[in-house]
C-alpha cells in the first residue's frame, strides 16, 4: 500500500482507534483465559472421576470374597461382583479417554490464550508509541508556541526601541 493511498487519521483518533483495537484485545484475552479456566476445570472433574472409579473399583475387589447377601448363591454373586468390576472398568478406560480429549483441548486453549496475549500486547505497544509520540508532538508545539512568543516579544521590544530612538 503506497503512502499516498493511506488514508490519514489525525493524532486524536488514531489514539481511539489504538485504544479500541487495545480494549477489544484484552476482552479477546479475558475470553480465552475464562476457556482455559473451564478447561482446566473440566480435567480436574475427570481426573476426579478417575480416582473416584479406582478406588471404588479396588473396593469392590477386595470385597469380592466376603459372603454373599442372603438367599443368593456364591457363584452367581461372584459372577455379578465381577461384572460390577469390569464395568467399573470400562467406566475407567472411557473417562481416560474423555481425560486425553480434554488434555488436549486445554492445550489448545492455552495456546490460543498465549497467542491472544501477544496480540495484546502487540496492540498495547502500538497505543504507547502512538501516545509517546503524541507527548513528543506536543513538546514541539510548546516549544514552537514559546518560541513564537519569545519572537513576538522580541519584536515588540525592538519595536518600542526602534520608536524612541526615531523621537
Amino acid at each position: 500500500m503506497s503512502s499516498a493511498s493511506r488514508k490519514r487519521y489525525p493524532l486524536q483518533q488514531l489514539l481511539q482507534l489504538r485504544e479500541h483495537r487495545t480494549g477489544k484485545a484484552r476482552l479477546v484475552v479475558v475470553e480465552k483465559q475464562r476457556v482455559v479456566r473451564d478447561c482446566r476445570d473440566a480435567c480436574t472433574r475427570i481426573e476426579t472421576e478417575i480416582t473416584g472409579l479406582r478406588q471404588e473399583r479396588a473396593g469392590q475387589r477386595m470385597r469380592m470374597l466376603e459372603p454373599p447377601p442372603p438367599g443368593i448363591p456364591f457363584p452367581l454373586a461372584l459372577e455379578q461382583r465381577e461384572a460390577h468390576i469390569d464395568w467399573l472398568g470400562e467406566q475407567e478406560q472411557a473417562a481416560c479417554l474423555r481425560l486425553q480429549q480434554a488434555q488436549q483441548k486445554l492445550q489448545q486453549a492455552e495456546q490460543a490464550l498465549a497467542e491472544a496475549m501477544q496480540a495484546f500486547f502487540r496492540a498495547k505497544a502500538r497505543e504507547d508509541a502512538l501516545e509517546k509520540r503524541k507527548a513528543l508532538w506536543r513538546g514541539e508545539v510548546v516549544a514552537l508556541e514559546a518560541r513564537r512568543e519569545e519572537d513576538a516579544a522580541a519584536d515588540l521590544v525592538q519595536a518600542a526601541h526602534s520608536a524612541r530612538t526615531r523621537h
